[in-house]
């Protein structure tokens, strides 16, 4: 498949609990490409992309962390709302339903990170019919 791995943490609505994770991160020189944060009222979801996804999880699990690893489709379009929505439309078009996303700009391009509710193969293969740019690795 051409998806990438994105590390989700369960984050207790603590203070200082987002600061010990990225100071783990930075102490452990690993960059964040992107992160998302999702709350509820008892806890919180932390997102990533990181520079190193293996050693990110393996450090953030063995300081007592809720951590996963789980695939997502990461597409690139050009930076512009235009790009955003026709992508979007595609993959709504293709019978895709998002559950969540977040973007992040990189190299000059708009990076759409989704986590389709139906189906990863689905969205993957509604992805490149329409002709949409899939990013995979990031391991």
């Amino acid at each position: 498949m051409k998806t990438i791995k994105q590390i989700s943490i369960f984050l207790e609505n603590q203070r200082g609990k987002l600061s010990d994770i990225l100071t783990a991160l930075k102490n452990e020189n690993i960059e964040i490409q992107a992160a998302s944060v999702a709350d509820t009222n008892e806890f919180g979801i932390l997102r990533l992309i990181t520079s190193d996804q293996k050693k990110a999880a393996k450090l953030l699990s063995a300081q007592g962390n809720l951590v996963s690893l789980n695939e997502v489709l990461a597409i690139q379009v050009e930076p512009d709302t235009a790009s955003f929505t026709d992508a979007i439309d595609a993959l709504t078009a293709g019978g895709c339903t998002i559950s969540y996303l977040y973007t992040f700009h990189k190299d000059g391009k708009l990076v759409l990170i989704i986590r389709p509710a139906n189906s990863l193969e689905i969205a993957e293969r509604v992805a490149t019919e329409k002709g949409l740019t899939l990013i995979q690795g990031w391991e």
